[in-house]
């Protein structure tokens, strides 16, 4: 912008210049004369029009530079995915190498090659019983047998000895029976023989022979009438 003192001298060379113009008292003015006066009145308006010039000029801002930004590129770890294995399960074969029956309600089979008797429901083990088969002599062993179990006889004495729970299987050389171990009585109190033969070897008469708690459980269960399977006596073995 044009400062106050810059247009007071503006103001003041105008003044003048009009002034010796209009007052002045001279002869008609000669050539160099308005050659001079011409030249003060350019000069005026050259002043007056760069102070004008100046005074409009806008400094115009010079626009700062925006930096480029450089673009950030994350990268993203997609971890592999590892395929899962899903084994198929192999059924596993039944541990018994014989018929458990799956088609009857009740099934009994007793193996003396190594004294157990199993107790099945629809082919599935209910009671696996320790058990003692007859001796491997000619007038003791048990002999292989299919059939159904029969009634109950309950207590009985034989050999000098009680059993109890027996449930009779078919007549041999004697009757066969399902007991409990056979026991005396010795101040009231029952003493059972063999009980160390369960599961382990033959040791009876003929008959089959299982732990007093077996033989209650078996009367509860109430096995008259069930189908029953007697392997073969496996007398060389047990010889």
């Amino acid at each position: 912008m044009i400062k106050r003192n810059e247009w007071f001298l503006v103001s003041i060379l105008a003044v003048l210049t009009v002034f010796s113009l209009s007052f002045a008292p001279r002869p008609s003015p000669s050539n160099q004369e308005l050659v001079d006066v011409l030249s003060t009145a350019t000069a005026t308006r050259q002043i007056t029009a760069t102070l004008s010039a100046t005074a409009s000029r806008t400094p115009t801002a010079t626009p700062s530079a925006t930096p480029s930004t450089t673009p950030t590129f994350t990268r993203t770890y997609t971890p592999s995915v590892t395929p899962t294995i899903t084994a198929t399960a192999t059924p596993s074969a039944t541990p018994f190498p014989f018929d458990t029956r799956g088609d009857l309600p009740r099934y009994i089979y007793i193996d003396q090659a190594v004294q157990h008797m199993y107790v099945f429901e629809w082919g599935k083990l209910v009671r696996d019983i320790p058990c003692s088969t007859g001796l491997p002599e000619p007038d003791k062993y048990t002999d292989a047998w299919s059939g159904r179990v029969g009634p109950y006889w309950g207590t009985f004495f034989a050999f000098d000895v009680y059993a109890d729970d027996a449930w009779y299987l078919f007549k041999s050389l004697g009757s066969i029976l399902i007991h409990s171990l056979p026991y005396t009585l010795e101040n009231g109190r029952k003493v059972y023989q063999d009980r160390d033969a369960l599961g382990v070897r033959p040791s009876s008469h003929g008959c089959i022979r299982i732990a007093p708690e077996d033989a209650a459980w078996f009367t509860a269960w109430n096995p008259e009438g069930v189908e029953i399977t007697i392997t073969d006596p496996y007398l060389d073995k047990w010889r």
